[in-house]
């Protein structure tokens, strides 16, 4: 079995919660963010895609020193290995479209916390 395709497993030899994702850095490949515009309409509706399946975890773009967007984004995804996440990141419209390139690392998640903070009747959430 190609490596790419073998499932993901945590080193063991570190404790926590042992769960590994895939981080996928993604650049422009030539386009500017302006001539990017017209394809973000359909990057955005293959994100709340595959948000809504539970594949996505989170998902944003890079800013520079003054907070502004750096061209770069980073999405974390659920897969089971290299070859299922690389799918996954194939069928972004941008990467089909050859406006942007990616770079995929398995990570393993051991350590950290998260709170969500929800008001149920506005339906607001907060991260904390």
């Amino acid at each position: 079995m190609p490596q790419n395709e073998m499932k993901a497993k945590p080193d063991e030899r570190h404790s926590g919660a042992q769960k590994v994702v895939f981080l996928c850095f993604t650049e422009p490949i030539s386009l500017s963010p302006e001539e990017m515009r017209p394809h973000l309409d359909a990057h955005k509706a293959w994100l709340a895609e595959i948000e809504r399946s539970s594949v996505l975890f989170l998902a944003g773009p890079m800013l520079d020193e003054n907070y502004r967007f750096s061209g770069s984004g980073l999405f974390v995804l659920r897969a089971d290995s290299m070859s299922e996440a690389a799918s996954i990141a194939d069928a972004d419209p941008f990467h089909a479209n050859g406006i942007r390139k990616y770079k995929l690392v398995p990570w393993q998640i051991n350590e950290g916390s998260m709170e969500i903070q929800a008001s149920l009747s506005d339906g607001k959430f907060r991260l904390v």
